[in-house]
């Protein structure tokens, strides 16, 4: 029989994403159990707290991997910034906030898949902090709000199935007419580049996420820039297949602080470039659609079929 062991290494832990292994408390209690998502920022939150065990439900080398990743894991910040953030695809996964009224309690949920055919969204069935499941059934009708790399989408939509196995689900339909709104003119795109920034002696930085107007970086929290500081950006950037290097004037335009639980040794900062020459401003733009396209799934489609403004 499978024996509890200490989690030591919880790197495996973060929002959107299934456990490879139940996770018990102190006591041995049951926090979350092993394929269930990791729900919200909150509950990563709790389980980052409590989490003292873990005990795997099935045959896998998860065991193995945890026991060598605690002698193993790289001590700078950076380094583990970098290691989770390369992971675009599961960092691209969409969350839908739905709530059973236009007010009150909402619940985050995560797109698993969609369904041109009938204009349906596949996603994680609603959860509460302590990992409850909150009443669903076939019929009802829920508040529906989501983001994409340039608008926000509200919508009503019906539940068209309820499942429980492998894991809770819904299958809701996306109604014809939604209401579409613009929040940013220029998309941004997720990234994990490498990059130095001058202010003015160099640190290493990675930029994970890039727009034409700006970035977002994460830095060592020994690294304190104050709001309005000049910064000089180096990173490479492929498009078509070929290396081109950047050299970027910005503004440190938002301090957003350690705003990732997982990092607490990484601090992310907002950047706003200065005006660009008309070459680097179309070699910014090449980037971003080129890495928007590969995030671009029937999601967007099935967004886009219906996102016209309400009359």
């Amino acid at each position: 029989m499978t024996q509890y062991k200490r989690l030591v290494d919880k790197r495996w832990l973060a929002v959107g994403k299934p456990l490879p292994f139940s996770i018990y408390d102190v006591q041995q209690k049951l926090l979350l159990a092993q394929g269930h998502v990791v729900e919200s920022e909150r509950s990563l939150q709790r389980l980052l707290e409590h989490g003292t065990y873990y005990k795997p439900e099935a045959a896998a080398d998860c065991g193995e991997v945890i026991e060598e990743a605690a002698e193993g894991d790289p001590v700078d910040p950076l380094t583990a910034l970098v290691r989770d953030y390369s992971n675009i695809t599961q960092r691209a996964r969409c969350g839908v906030r739905i709530a059973p009224k236009e007010t009150g309690e909402s619940y985050l949920c995560w797109v698993i898949g969609v369904s041109r055919e009938n204009r349906g969204l596949v996603m994680t069935a609603p959860a509460r902090p302590d990992g409850s499941l909150a009443t669903t059934s076939k019929g009802q009708v829920w508040y529906c709000r989501m983001f994409s790399a340039t608008s926000v989408f509200r919508f009503r939509g019906a539940i068209l199935k309820v499942a429980y196995e492998p894991y809770p689900y819904l299958h809701i339909l996306v109604p014809e007419v939604i209401e579409k709104q613009l929040i940013r003119q220029l998309p941004r795109a997720l990234v994990s580049l490498g990059a130095r920034l001058a202010v003015p002696e160099a640190h290493d930085v990675t930029v994970v996420d890039l727009s034409v107007g700006g970035a977002r970086i994460g830095a060592d929290k020994k690294l304190v820039l104050a709001t309005g500081a000049t910064v000089h950006l180096v990173t490479t950037l492929e498009v078509l297949g070929r290396a081109q290097e950047m050299r970027l004037q910005a503004k440190v335009a938002c301090v957003y602080g350690v705003a990732d639980s997982r990092h607490p040794g990484i601090v992310f900062y907002g950047l706003a470039f200065d005006p660009l020459e008309e070459r680097t401003i179309l070699m910014l733009h090449g980037y971003v659609q080129q890495r928007l396209a590969s995030e671009y799934d029937g999601l967007g489609q099935v967004l886009a079929l219906g996102g016209r403004p309400p009359e």
